[in-house]
Protein backbone atom coordinates (compact mmCIF):
# COMPACT_ATOMS: atom_id res chain seq x y z
CA UNK A 1 0.00 0.00 0.00
CA UNK A 2 2.95 2.74 0.56
CA UNK A 3 4.40 1.70 -2.54
CA UNK A 4 0.99 2.62 -4.23
CA UNK A 5 0.63 6.07 -1.66
CA UNK A 6 4.01 6.87 -3.05
CA UNK A 7 3.23 6.39 -6.94
CA UNK A 8 0.01 8.03 -6.56
CA UNK A 9 2.14 10.91 -4.63
CA UNK A 10 4.73 10.97 -7.11
CA UNK A 11 2.04 11.15 -9.64
CA UNK A 12 0.32 13.90 -8.08
CA UNK A 13 3.18 15.85 -7.42
CA UNK A 14 4.38 15.50 -11.30
CA UNK A 15 0.59 16.85 -12.87
CA UNK A 16 0.50 19.84 -10.10
CA UNK A 17 4.05 20.51 -11.16
CA UNK A 18 3.03 20.76 -14.79
CA UNK A 19 0.03 22.76 -13.90
CA UNK A 20 2.26 25.50 -11.92
CA UNK A 21 4.34 25.67 -15.26
CA UNK A 22 1.71 25.57 -17.39
CA UNK A 23 -0.37 29.11 -15.52
CA UNK A 24 3.20 30.18 -15.13
CA UNK A 25 3.97 30.17 -19.20
CA UNK A 26 0.17 31.58 -19.30
CA UNK A 27 1.18 34.42 -17.02
CA UNK A 28 4.58 35.32 -18.70
CA UNK A 29 2.52 35.22 -21.86
CA UNK A 30 -0.45 37.98 -21.02
CA UNK A 31 2.65 39.83 -19.33
CA UNK A 32 4.30 39.95 -22.47
CA UNK A 33 1.26 40.50 -24.79
CA UNK A 34 0.14 43.47 -22.58
CA UNK A 35 3.08 45.40 -21.03
CA UNK A 36 6.24 44.15 -22.99
CA UNK A 37 5.01 43.42 -26.84
CA UNK A 38 3.50 47.09 -27.27
CA UNK A 39 6.97 49.20 -25.28
CA UNK A 40 9.24 46.85 -27.33
CA UNK A 41 6.96 47.41 -30.71
CA UNK A 42 7.29 51.31 -30.32
CA UNK A 43 11.06 51.40 -29.00
CA UNK A 44 11.80 49.04 -32.06
CA UNK A 45 10.16 51.06 -34.63
CA UNK A 46 12.02 54.31 -33.32
CA UNK A 47 15.33 52.86 -33.35
CA UNK A 48 14.26 51.56 -36.61
CA UNK A 49 13.74 55.17 -38.37
CA UNK A 50 16.57 56.18 -36.75
CA UNK A 51 18.58 53.94 -38.53
CA UNK A 52 16.72 54.30 -42.16
CA UNK A 53 17.59 58.32 -41.31
CA UNK A 54 20.86 57.38 -40.33
CA UNK A 55 21.68 55.23 -43.93
CA UNK A 56 19.67 57.97 -46.46
CA UNK A 57 21.88 60.60 -45.05
CA UNK A 58 24.99 59.13 -45.63
CA UNK A 59 24.22 57.93 -48.81
CA UNK A 60 22.81 60.58 -49.88
CA UNK A 61 25.64 63.32 -48.53
CA UNK A 62 27.88 61.18 -50.81
CA UNK A 63 25.72 61.79 -54.14
CA UNK A 64 27.73 63.12 -56.76
CA UNK A 65 26.05 66.08 -58.91
CA UNK A 66 26.59 69.88 -59.89
CA UNK A 67 23.75 71.89 -58.21
CA UNK A 68 24.29 74.46 -60.90
CA UNK A 69 23.41 72.50 -63.43
CA UNK A 70 19.65 71.64 -61.81
CA UNK A 71 18.17 75.35 -62.59
CA UNK A 72 18.94 78.64 -64.81
CA UNK A 73 18.48 81.75 -63.89
CA UNK A 74 16.95 84.56 -66.09
CA UNK A 75 17.94 87.92 -66.14
CA UNK A 76 16.95 91.30 -67.68
CA UNK A 77 18.92 93.96 -69.52
CA UNK A 78 19.51 95.69 -66.06
CA UNK A 79 21.07 92.09 -64.26
CA UNK A 80 17.87 91.86 -62.38
CA UNK A 81 17.00 88.31 -62.19
CA UNK A 82 13.15 87.86 -63.67
CA UNK A 83 12.99 84.10 -63.52
CA UNK A 84 14.43 80.37 -62.86
CA UNK A 85 13.64 77.79 -64.92
CA UNK A 86 14.14 74.31 -63.20
CA UNK A 87 16.24 71.12 -65.23
CA UNK A 88 13.47 68.61 -65.53
CA UNK A 89 16.06 66.27 -67.41
CA UNK A 90 19.05 67.17 -64.94
CA UNK A 91 16.41 66.92 -61.96
CA UNK A 92 15.11 63.53 -63.38
CA UNK A 93 18.15 61.79 -63.48
CA UNK A 94 19.18 62.73 -59.76
CA UNK A 95 15.78 61.60 -58.91
CA UNK A 96 16.27 58.24 -60.14
CA UNK A 97 19.99 58.02 -59.10
CA UNK A 98 18.81 58.75 -55.41
CA UNK A 99 16.48 56.29 -55.39
CA UNK A 100 18.63 53.23 -57.18
CA UNK A 101 21.51 54.12 -54.35
CA UNK A 102 19.26 54.89 -51.38
CA UNK A 103 17.61 51.18 -52.09
CA UNK A 104 20.32 49.52 -52.96
CA UNK A 105 22.20 50.90 -49.39
CA UNK A 106 19.12 49.55 -47.19
CA UNK A 107 19.19 46.16 -48.82
CA UNK A 108 22.42 46.01 -48.24
CA UNK A 109 21.75 47.20 -44.28
CA UNK A 110 18.82 44.77 -43.92
CA UNK A 111 21.44 41.70 -44.74
CA UNK A 112 24.43 43.37 -42.47
CA UNK A 113 26.52 43.54 -45.72
CA UNK A 114 29.12 46.33 -46.86
CA UNK A 115 27.16 49.59 -48.43
CA UNK A 116 27.95 49.46 -52.16
CA UNK A 117 27.58 53.48 -51.50
CA UNK A 118 29.81 53.84 -48.75
CA UNK A 119 31.73 50.71 -48.42
CA UNK A 120 30.94 50.39 -45.01
CA UNK A 121 28.78 48.11 -42.92
CA UNK A 122 25.99 50.15 -41.39
CA UNK A 123 24.98 47.33 -39.04
CA UNK A 124 26.33 44.24 -38.44
CA UNK A 125 23.68 41.05 -38.80
CA UNK A 126 21.40 43.63 -40.15
CA UNK A 127 20.86 44.43 -36.09
CA UNK A 128 20.16 48.47 -35.83
CA UNK A 129 19.50 48.32 -32.37
CA UNK A 130 19.19 46.15 -29.48
CA UNK A 131 16.85 46.50 -26.13
CA UNK A 132 17.85 44.86 -22.92
CA UNK A 133 15.20 43.15 -20.93
CA UNK A 134 15.84 44.83 -18.01
CA UNK A 135 14.28 47.80 -19.68
CA UNK A 136 10.87 46.79 -19.22
CA UNK A 137 11.00 46.15 -15.74
CA UNK A 138 10.73 50.44 -15.07
CA UNK A 139 13.51 50.96 -12.72
CA UNK A 140 16.11 53.26 -13.84
CA UNK A 141 18.76 51.33 -12.30
CA UNK A 142 17.72 48.15 -14.63
CA UNK A 143 17.66 49.32 -17.82
CA UNK A 144 20.69 48.29 -19.49
CA UNK A 145 20.77 44.90 -17.74
CA UNK A 146 19.91 41.09 -18.81
CA UNK A 147 19.50 39.22 -22.50
CA UNK A 148 19.06 41.88 -25.16
CA UNK A 149 16.41 41.52 -27.96
CA UNK A 150 17.63 42.54 -31.30
CA UNK A 151 15.55 44.86 -33.98
CA UNK A 152 16.36 44.07 -37.23
CA UNK A 153 14.45 46.21 -40.29
CA UNK A 154 13.23 44.81 -43.54
CA UNK A 155 12.37 46.09 -46.71
CA UNK A 156 9.02 45.57 -48.52
CA UNK A 157 9.12 47.39 -51.34
CA UNK A 158 11.51 49.67 -53.53
CA UNK A 159 11.75 53.22 -51.86
CA UNK A 160 9.99 55.49 -53.88
CA UNK A 161 10.08 59.62 -53.93
CA UNK A 162 9.70 62.90 -55.70
CA UNK A 163 11.43 65.99 -56.20
CA UNK A 164 10.03 69.29 -54.94
CA UNK A 165 11.22 72.94 -56.16
CA UNK A 166 10.53 76.10 -54.64
CA UNK A 167 11.28 79.92 -54.57
CA UNK A 168 9.90 82.14 -51.65
CA UNK A 169 10.72 85.64 -50.01
CA UNK A 170 13.61 85.55 -47.64
CA UNK A 171 14.25 88.43 -45.57
CA UNK A 172 14.08 92.37 -47.38
CA UNK A 173 14.25 92.07 -51.22
CA UNK A 174 16.06 88.03 -51.50
CA UNK A 175 14.49 84.93 -52.01
CA UNK A 176 15.87 81.39 -51.21
CA UNK A 177 15.86 78.73 -53.69
CA UNK A 178 15.32 75.03 -52.56
CA UNK A 179 15.68 72.05 -54.09
CA UNK A 180 14.89 69.13 -51.99
CA UNK A 181 14.38 65.28 -52.08
CA UNK A 182 11.68 63.05 -50.53
CA UNK A 183 11.57 59.70 -49.98
CA UNK A 184 9.36 57.32 -48.66
CA UNK A 185 10.46 54.30 -47.34
CA UNK A 186 8.22 51.04 -46.32
CA UNK A 187 9.65 48.88 -43.94
CA UNK A 188 9.10 45.79 -41.63
CA UNK A 189 10.36 45.90 -38.35
CA UNK A 190 11.44 42.50 -36.84
CA UNK A 191 11.96 41.66 -32.79
CA UNK A 192 12.27 38.35 -31.48
CA UNK A 193 8.17 39.30 -30.00
CA UNK A 194 6.43 40.88 -32.67
CA UNK A 195 6.83 42.52 -36.30
CA UNK A 196 5.39 45.55 -37.26
CA UNK A 197 5.12 47.68 -40.57
CA UNK A 198 7.08 51.20 -40.85
CA UNK A 199 6.31 54.25 -43.28
CA UNK A 200 9.28 56.69 -43.16
CA UNK A 201 9.76 59.94 -45.37
CA UNK A 202 12.59 61.46 -45.18
CA UNK A 203 12.99 65.03 -46.83
CA UNK A 204 16.44 65.93 -47.83
CA UNK A 205 17.36 69.28 -49.19
CA UNK A 206 19.58 69.08 -52.22
CA UNK A 207 20.23 72.80 -53.35
CA UNK A 208 19.16 75.86 -50.52
CA UNK A 209 20.41 78.82 -52.12
CA UNK A 210 19.60 82.66 -51.13
CA UNK A 211 18.94 85.05 -54.41
CA UNK A 212 19.38 88.34 -53.97
CA UNK A 213 16.84 90.78 -55.62
CA UNK A 214 12.72 90.93 -56.14
CA UNK A 215 11.40 87.63 -55.78
CA UNK A 216 11.21 86.05 -59.89
CA UNK A 217 8.60 84.20 -61.22
CA UNK A 218 9.68 80.19 -61.61
CA UNK A 219 8.66 77.26 -63.15
CA UNK A 220 8.17 74.66 -61.07
CA UNK A 221 9.59 70.99 -61.47
CA UNK A 222 6.97 68.08 -62.10
CA UNK A 223 8.28 64.69 -61.92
Amino acid sequence: MRILRKKRFKKLKFWLAICILLISIQGCMKYVNKKMEPQLRAVAKQHAGFAINNIVKQVIGNLKYDASTLYHMEKDTNGNIVQIQFDSYQLNQLLYKALETVDASLLAAQDGKKDPTTQQVFYEEGVVYEVPLGYFSNMFFLYSKGPKLKIKIKMMNDVTGEIKTSVEPYGINSSLLKITLLLKIDAEVLTLLSSSSLQDENEVPLVVQVISGNVPSYTPYKN
